[in-house]
């Protein structure tokens, strides 16, 4: 189970990243910037300090230039960047307020019946709500180990002021939830595997989160696995080979948009 469960480091791309696997874009292979560690940190930073509709843009501005290069042009565009930092600030002025889990799968629920993929592909509001909590368990876990690296940052997820999840998403880390559904089934079918046994990553690594942080721990670049074809991703390039890209990156942004609205 723990094997299995610790595969959620994915890409933090807003919008870009979702497709750029599909559309022949190099996700994943492009050198990162030898001063990862400092980016990390300055992406926590960010992501913990908005305050302002400013703070929010400049948080979402500098995670789409991090992956500008390695994108399809024209999906970190003002207009999507503006529309996921309005959303950002919404969710982070009042964590209550946060993106339902329920819509996320609603989106994506959307998203799988446009493209005709298998219904069980489709997730469910407690799925996701488990998900969410893999990603920020083990994101608190590599931090605190001293992995900086930008794959696994944990202020990017919306948590209360005990620490532990909040109800609902921010902006970011609901694309980020996203791209995991499109890019990386071990940890969906983790997710649904933990569902149905009635347990949350955070109870299983319980003792990691609460153990002091090992001094002198500085952790290597994590970087998400992403498995080659399987149901969803078919189901994608057939959409793609039948209605093309535009129509593709259509379906994309109409989930996105469900999503944020």
């Amino acid at each position: 189970m723990k094997r299995r469960a610790l595969l959620v480091f994915g890409a933090l791309s807003p919008v870009a990243l979702f497709a750029a696997r599909l559309l022949g874009v190099k996700a994943g292979k492009a050198d990162m910037p030898l001063d990862y560690r400092q980016r990390a940190e300055e992406l926590d930073q960010l992501a913990s300090s908005i305050q302002s509709p400013a703070d929010a843009r400049q948080f979402v501005d500098f995670v789409a230039d991090l992956f500008e290069k390695e994108t399809p042009s024209g999906w970190t565009r003002g207009s999507v960047r503006t529309l996921v930092a309005e959303a950002e600030f919404a969710a982070v002025s009042d964590a209550q307020k946060g993106i339902p889990e329920a819509r996320v799968a609603e989106a994506w629920n959307g998203f799988v019946e446009t493209i005709q993929a298998a219904e069980d592909q489709k997730v469910t509001a407690a799925e996701i709500h488990n998900l969410r909590d893999a990603f920020l368990t083990t994101s608190r876990i590599a931090w605190k180990r001293g992995s900086r690296n930008i794959w696994a940052v944990p202020s990017i997820y919306n948590a209360l002021p005990g620490g532990e999840l909040a109800p609902g998403c921010r902006a970011v880390e609901s694309i980020r939830v996203l791209w995991d559904l499109a890019n990386t089934p071990g940890n969906v079918e983790a997710a649904r595997e933990r569902v149905r046994e009635g347990v949350l990553m955070s109870d299983l690594y319980r003792k990691e989160l609460e153990a002091p942080a090992p001094s002198g721990t500085r952790g290597g670049m994590v970087m998400g696995h992403v498995r080659s074809a399987y149901p969803i991703e078919t189901a994608q390039r057939e959409y793609v080979r039948l209605k093309g890209e535009r129509a593709f990156r259509r379906a994309v942004m109409d989930m996105v948009r469900t999503t944020l609205s």
